[in-house]
């Protein structure tokens, strides 16, 4: 997704998952909004169960993005020709967030094979939705084979440490914000950042690196 100096391409075919990894303030969400705001895609999907901060009403990329959210499968269909599909759950599936999340991975796959262009899927603390060894099949297919159709995934998680180990080995793309705890700076480690670097970083500084040619750069976060 960042574009890295002297980098080859990706040397893993099927590897299309971005990690942006931060504790709580730092500006790991406001890197993916941005993100989703800015980039060339021709439909962003993003999975919004968890009430808005300033709007509980609303979920939380609704709420930030002031993006009305799709709630049944009306508005699912309308929200891609608008290219924002932002899918709060609870309509559809009341008190059932898996079923919920396992639905909207497929149905992402599905419509992403009749739409041109680059799609993202974001889901924020996707480990919510895994176990340490498995994940819903729906989701594997995103990982293993999501660049046949044209879609990525993008996490974010102040736990890098809780993802699904099979997701942590299609890693494309890892960017660290600020990380504490001795176990989500080991998952940092394990990706070529150095410990010490992450474990200071400023809010709103973040380190990048390309997981497959090893390219990196550094940033931060304008408000």
């Amino acid at each position: 997704m960042q574009q890295y100096p002297d980098c080859a391409p990706n040397a893993v075919a099927g590897r299309n998952v971005t990690v942006v990894a931060g504790v709580s303030g730092t500006g790991k969400s406001t890197f993916a909004l941005r993100y989703l705001a800015n980039a060339d895609l021709a439909v962003r999907f993003v999975f919004d169960p968890d009430p808005g901060e300033f709007n509980p009403r609303v979920g939380e990329f609704s709420d930030r993005l002031q993006l009305p959210a799709a709630t049944d499968g009306y508005s699912l269909s309308l929200s891609l020709c608008q290219g924002w599909t932002i899918f709060d759950p609870h309509t559809l599936f009341p008190g059932r967030i898996e079923t919920a999340f396992q639905f909207f991975c497929e149905w992402a796959w599905e419509m992403s094979l009749n739409i041109p262009g680059e799609k993202v899927i974001v889901v924020d603390e996707v480990w919510k939705h895994c176990s340490p060894h498995h994940i819903p099949p729906e989701l594997a297919m995103i990982t293993q084979s999501g660049r046949k159709r044209g879609v990525r995934l993008m996490v974010t998680t102040q736990e890098p440490n809780r993802l699904n180990s099979s997701l942590l080995n299609g890693v494309s793309e890892f960017v660290c914000f600020k990380l504490q705890g001795e176990r989500a700076l080991a998952i940092a480690e394990s990706n070529g950042f150095n410990r010490a670097e992450v474990e200071n970083l400023p809010a709103l500084q973040f380190i990048a690196r390309n997981c497959d040619s090893g390219g990196e750069l550094r940033g931060a976060i304008k408000v």
